[in-house]
């Protein structure tokens, strides 16, 4: 929007405000006396009698053909019965004015579009800068014909239904994008909603009530406005590429790239703004040391990567990551966290993905009180999926059975080499799952038996058990659980994604220990007698609790420190594409479980 029609729109706000207050975000509940006097003032007298005979023309053709001439996205097919039921009962056939004078919560809605990019949304999905112009005109007294009025009016309808559709359940369809997500069952009154924000809620307040009200979407909010504001600052001087023949630069040594480093730490706070410039060896080149390499390992650690104040290729190229990615990194998991079912004070375990990590959230009890590593799917062929679960069981001491596709692909083929490899890696042919099954030698008969699904493979428990010494199981279409692991080693990487798909734990005894708090009888002793236990022992939980596999490539923590990592699985750009092709959205018709198909993951 440019400067003058914003401009425009601003003062024009104003001058309905000293009349009648509308709600903003910053703005806390008014006084009910307020409230009333603002709510009649925001209502004028519907005129008696016919609607304009152009108005009603008008808005009739866009209703009849679900289409509007100068909107970005003509096409209403997504907004077309609730611009239906709102024109049938307008007897002047406008939402927002009566004859032609305008409802005070008109400035609202009219402003609300112009500030959408502070929800993570696109002004210009809602026109909002026609919509601005076209309203500052009428405010200063130019003469708007009745068509005009009608055609104004019915985008200004169009841009609120569509920003309250996108900041309740967002644009798109997780479904549509193989996210097990499914806000289909989340259905908005949009009509009912509008009229109650024209009476007098007033639309800004409207949708901030309408936005997800849980911590990590909130602190993406506020994450949006400062990384906007420093994007908003120019591009720094790119940090430069080493010099050919040098790897990496260690702390101590001089590099002529320290300005452009320094001056990127600086901007995104990771430098404090007091810190000394970096001195100068002999010849005048400066020094990476002190605070530039604490700097430095801060970075490190926000951003998915050895934290250990070296800089080498790696670390040059998440340094140079243009700003504007950063805010379009944030406005993509604004749009997902849109997706999320409403968690209210429930505990719940998130996952993030691409951040490999872990939390354990307790709403009620103001507190976040577990964080670990985690290991997830790999990128190439063996993605953890992502939906949304309810943890109903923990099993120590748990056997393993392999999906029918790690068994045939890896293990038989391990086992037809090698007679010995079941029993070394404590594996064995069984023809049930049951702990007392008895065991069949692996002969080439019983593995053809296996192939065949007459027999299977399970691994018993133990110290070699690929899901360690404890399970939790939240049941699900995917066969997807989290679980320890005998490989340790693993969870000292950066970058995490080892598994079939199964979520490996860093600290799986004490996720157990808080899974079970409000169980007296699982202490923490008990907890680890029964993980050296000899045999499988399942816990059913008291209340299940929520289960949150999801995948942003930013996150801010309750400490306000915000982390960035790769899209390693393609899904921001995936997002991004179908955020590209406009409105209306595609939607997925009927219920949807977990999206992604295929073989059961492994651990």
């Amino acid at each position: 929007m440019s400067r003058v029609v914003r401009a425009a729109v601003r003062a024009a706000v104003v001058s309905v405000v000293a009349v009648a207050p509308w709600g903003c975000r910053e703005r806390g509940p008014a006084p009910r006396s307020e409230r009333e006097a603002a709510d009649a003032a925001a209502i004028p007298s519907e005129p008696s009698g016919a609607a304009d005979p152009a108005v009603a023309a008008a808005v009739g053709s866009v209703l009849e053909s679900a289409r509007h001439p100068w909107l970005r996205w003509p096409d209403l097919a997504d907004v077309a019965a609730a611009l239906g039921e709102l024109y049938a009962g307008e007897p002047d056939q406008l939402v927002w004015f009566a004859g032609d004078r305008p409802y005070s919560t008109l400035a609202g809605a009219v402003d609300a579009l112009a500030r959408a990019h502070e929800r993570g949304l696109l002004p210009e999905d809602y026109d909002a800068e026609r919509i601005g112009a076209e309203w500052a005109r009428l405010r200063s007294g130019a003469t708007m014909s009745g068509a005009d009025r009608a055609l104004f009016d019915v985008a200004v309808t169009v841009g609120v239904l569509r920003e309250m559709e996108a900041v309740s359940v967002g644009r798109v369809d997780p479904r549509t994008l193989d996210w097990g997500y499914d806000v289909a069952p989340r259905k908005l009154d949009r009509p009912a909603v509008v009229r109650r924000a024209r009476g007098g809620e007033g639309i800004p307040s409207t949708l901030d009530a309408l936005e997800p009200s849980f911590p990590h979407y909130r602190r993406n909010e506020q994450t949006l406005a400062r990384y906007r504001s420093l994007a908003a600052g120019g591009k720094p001087a790119p940090v430069p590429e080493l010099a050919k023949g040098r790897k990496k630069v260690e702390p101590g040594q001089s590099w002529a790239g320290v300005p452009e480093l320094e001056a990127r730490l600086r901007r995104v706070g990771d430098l404090p703004a007091d810190a000394p410039a970096p001195a100068l060896d002999a010849d005048g080149v400066p020094l990476y040391e002190g605070a530039l390499v604490d700097a430095v390992r801060r970075f490190q650690q926000r951003h998915v990567l050895d934290a250990d104040g070296i800089i080498g290729s790696g670390t040059i190229g998440a340094l140079n990551v243009p700003l504007a990615h950063r805010v379009r990194q944030i406005e993509l998991a604004l749009e997902r966290g849109r997706w999320l079912p409403s968690l209210s004070d429930r505990r719940t375990v998130f996952v993030n993905v691409p951040l490999f990590r872990l939390w354990a959230t307790d709403p009620a009890r103001g507190e976040e009180p577990l964080r670990m590593r985690v290991v997830v799917g790999k990128s190439l062929g063996h993605h953890t999926p992502l939906f949304v679960g309810e943890m109903a069981y923990v099993v120590f001491r748990p056997y393993w059975n392999p999906p029918y596709s790690i068994t045939v692909k890896e293990l038989v083929p391990h086992a037809r080499r090698d007679p010995s490899y079941l029993e070394r890696e404590d594996l064995e042919i069984v023809a049930s799952g049951d702990d007392n099954a008895v065991a069949f030698p692996p002969t080439p008969e019983n593995l053809d038996a296996v192939v065949a699904g007459r027999l299977q493979i399970r691994q018993k428990p133990g110290p070699k058990n690929s899901l360690g010494l404890v399970k939790f199981i939240f049941p699900n279409a995917e066969s997807v659980y989290m679980h320890g692991t005998p490989a340790p080693q693993l969870f000292s990487r950066t970058r995490r994604d080892f598994s079939h798909g199964c979520i490996r734990l860093e600290k799986p005894a004490a996720l157990a220990e808080w899974v079970l708090r409000d169980d007296p009888r699982w202490t923490g002793e008990r907890i680890e007698a029964a993980m050296a236990g000899e045999r499988p022992i399942r816990v059913n939980l008291k209340e299940p609790l929520t289960v949150v596999l999801y995948y942003d490539t930013v996150h801010v923590n309750s400490e306000g420190v915000v982390h960035f990592a790769n899209d390693i699985y393609g899904d921001d750009d995936a997002l991004d594409r179908a955020l590209a092709r406009g409105y209306p959205y595609p939607r997925v018709a009927g219920k949807g479980g977990p999206g992604r198909t295929g073989d059961p993951p492994g651990p």
